[in-house]
């Protein structure tokens, strides 16, 4: 039995201790996982709280062997969407984009640095609706299929919604560089460099 079996059997059977161990060991995670979708720190925090509630509340329905980790975060997920679909109402932004281009090894890390910082800048300015759905993707890890059932849309729809994220992130970015005389350029292959 590894730690998590360990502190899972403790949560299931109401011990406080093996709950303070789970908060303690996952608190981080599940906090940066619903910033990234609400983009709101106080609202993070309280979504956190809240996701640990409601796991402490299902415990008993978690059945193993899948990464309790991932159980937890599929909550927080479920939870900072439906934050988000209460605070305002979806709107369809239509767009295209192509793929972003991995970057150049030859780029300085003061320049990579900058461009991540660049785009951190940018999620923060962009569409919910998109902010999520490139999180889970980008930072979260979970594939289209996944998306598509977290989001409840099909498989072509998160594509598409990945698409037109990437777009808004890119046109996010090149108004910020414009304006500090960086240039975002398109190479041969339809891809864009930031």
């Amino acid at each position: 039995m590894d730690q998590d079996d360990i502190l899972v059997e403790g949560c299931k059977a109401g011990n406080q201790q093996a709950q303070i161990g789970v908060y303690r060991k996952y608190y981080r995670q599940v906090y940066n996982t619903c910033l990234r979708i609400v983009n709101n720190t106080a609202d993070a925090e309280d979504l956190m709280q809240n996701s640990f509630i409601d796991a402490f509340n299902r415990i008993k329905s978690y059945k193993g062997p899948s990464a309790f980790a991932g159980w937890l975060k599929k909550i927080a997920v479920n939870n900072a969407i439906d934050h988000l679909a209460k605070r305002r109402p979806q709107e369809e932004i239509h767009a295209s984009l192509p793929d972003i281009a991995d970057y150049s090894e030859s780029e300085s890390e003061e320049f990579i640095e900058y461009r991540v910082e660049q785009i951190k800048k940018a999620m923060n300015e962009i569409h919910d609706e998109y902010r999520v759905i490139l999180s889970l993707c980008l930072f979260e890890g979970y594939d289209h299929e996944e998306i598509g059932q977290i989001l409840n849309i099909s498989q072509a729809n998160v594509r598409t919604r990945i698409s037109r994220a990437k777009q808004s992130l890119l046109k996010h970015i090149s108004t910020m560089q414009s304006r500090n005389g960086m240039v975002v350029s398109a190479t041969g292959n339809g891809r864009i460099i930031l």
